[in-house]
């Protein structure tokens, strides 16, 4: 049985204190005849003995050098190096390890703090069986996380939300009450291509620092947090003049006030934690040397900021006829299968020399502000063409899902977002024009500064910084959908949205190049 722990951030870190799970509210479900779901009574369970991935090239998985495995950990055929949650990185130069944590059993004053949530990873979700069973499963493991008020299983609704195009999101209500929250149940494969260890540690502490909501639980494919009052843009709001300075402004405030270090810090104390608690598990007693060694041998290493997930990406990116064809119609090589690894690592160097040259500082980033991701008041109304930044205090916008938060340049997260203008379908016309002759573009810079009066060269500066980087969203998403049509499940042309992706990054290079 793996640990199961309350997490809560106080003065600013991320801890964790282990949950009794002889608690009669909290009792797992562990013995085999109970594998199956109780769809009597509306039980959550444990994780079945074996879970059939939908993925339509999983051996591309295990060459991901991802923190968060999750996804594998019942594959028999890779037993060890599928467990990185007992990863130590003992290599020179990497950060020292935070300080030793204490914890206990004593849960009671796990209410004092604003910000805490349980980690149940034994539990999964088969969204599609449960939804099959009227979503038995979802029921009963939010029977369990709400023990003292979800305590109907009757009286829980389920809604199916649309949502991106990697996730699965559900509605969840309980009858009678305004209670609402919402349950994000990952796509097959992407907890390897996504560090779902950071992504939770950020909504801690995001939520700590007012600028998401609560989360109630993380379980082994997915989350349980709370609903924000409003709507989801579309995509064409994001142009709109009543809207983008307080995106810009909100985005700036994400900018300056997240500490990079403390998230960090938290992720690491998070898997040092799993490490501990793995260690002191009976049922893990026996082998926790042997598979701390393979994973060791392994030389595997967390990923801890934008440039080195896409050099990871790189080196498992499936070599396609679509990323094929992009190369050879843009660049002078002869690109091959043999020889096309190469050549993007060749374009990525280029391009990372040209981007670092900015000198943009480094930020905790979103790297991921489409539409869906940001949130307004129901009654905003978005054609005001009088718009004035209002106090920061009262910005109407809130962003939403941080599975790709990184360290990342400011200049990456502001260019990436605005390449969101242009939707799923790639109008790129919509991108707005990253120039001081573009009004649309100063005020974005001006609420992003929070300055309506910065002066021209304060305004000039950023947007040649931005300018910089308006290439680097095409080739990151780019080589994220090639990865994306060899494993998702989901149906959506992976291959032909990332080589529309890779072609605003040739566009961009072009003119580039022309221009200096």
């Amino acid at each position: 049985m793996k640990p199961s722990v309350y997490c809560f951030v106080s003065g600013g870190e991320v801890n964790f204190v282990p949950i009794n799970t002889s608690e009669e509210n909290l009792r797992f479900i562990d013995e085999p005849e109970n594998d199956q779901i109780n769809h009597k009574n509306g039980e959550a369970n444990a994780v079945p003995r074996e879970i059939k991935m939908k993925i339509r090239n999983k051996n591309l998985l295990y060459k991901l050098n991802n923190a968060s495995f999750s996804d594998l950990d019942s594959d028999s055929h890779h037993e060890g190096s599928n467990t990185p949650s007992l990863q130590v990185d003992s290599s020179p130069g990497t950060s020292p390890s935070p300080p030793p944590i204490k914890n206990s059993n004593d849960t009671s004053g796990i209410n004092n703090h604003s910000t805490h949530a349980m980690y149940l990873p034994e539990y999964y979700i088969d969204l599609e069986r449960s939804e099959d069973n009227e979503y038995c499963e979802v029921k009963g493991l939010l029977s369990k996380i709400f023990p003292h008020t979800w305590v109907d299983v009757t009286k829980i609704q389920i809604k199916r939300v649309t949502g991106g195009i990697t996730n699965m999101l559900l509605s969840c209500t309980y009858s009678g009450t305004d209670d609402t929250v919402l349950m994000r149940v990952y796509g097959n494969g992407t907890n390897l291509i996504i560090d779902r260890h950071r992504e939770f540690v950020l909504h801690l502490v995001l939520n700590s620092l007012d600028l998401a909501p609560a989360v109630h639980a993380r379980f082994r494919n997915g989350l349980v947090y709370g609903f924000l009052p409003g709507r989801s843009l579309e995509t064409e709001e994001l142009q709109s003049e009543g809207l983008y300075p307080s995106i810009a402004q909100q985005l700036g405030n994400w900018h300056s006030k997240v500490d990079s270090n403390a998230i960090q810090n938290g992720v690491e104390r998070l898997r040092n934690f799993s490490v501990e608690m793995k260690r002191k598990s009976k049922e893990h007693g026996n082998n926790y040397e042997s598979v701390k060694k393979k994973i060791k041998k392994s030389k595997k290493r967390f990923i801890s900021n934008v440039w080195e997930l896409i050099e990871d990406w790189i080196n498992i990116v499936p070599i396609t006829p679509d990323l094929i064809a992009s190369f050879n119609e843009n660049s002078d090589n002869q690109v091959t299968e043999e020889n096309m690894r190469e050549i993007i690592q060749q374009e990525f160097t280029w391009l990372k020399s040209v981007t670092v040259s900015t000198k943009s500082p480094i930020v905790t980033s979103h790297c991921d502000l489409l539409s869906g991701n940001v949130i307004i008041q129901s009654d905003l109304a978005a054609d005001n063409n009088s718009f004035k930044l209002p106090l920061l205090d009262k910005n109407p916008v809130k962003f939403i899902d941080y599975e790709y938060m990184l360290p990342a340049p400011r200049a990456f997260d502001i260019a990436n977002h605005l390449s969101e203008w242009q939707g799923f379908d790639c109008k790129r016309e919509a991108i707005p024009k990253a120039s001081l002759s573009n009004p649309t573009m100063v005020k974005w810079v001006k609420g992003y500064l929070n300055n309506e009066n910065a002066s021209q060269d304060e305004v000039s500066s950023l947007i040649n910084e931005i300018a910089g980087f308006y290439g680097m969203p095409g080739f990151y998403w780019g080589v994220w959908a090639m990865i994306q049509s060899e494993i998702s499940d989901i149906d959506f042309n992976y291959a032909k949205y990332g080589k529309s992706r890779l072609q605003e990054y040739w566009d961009w290079k072009l003119d580039y190049l022309k221009n200096i």
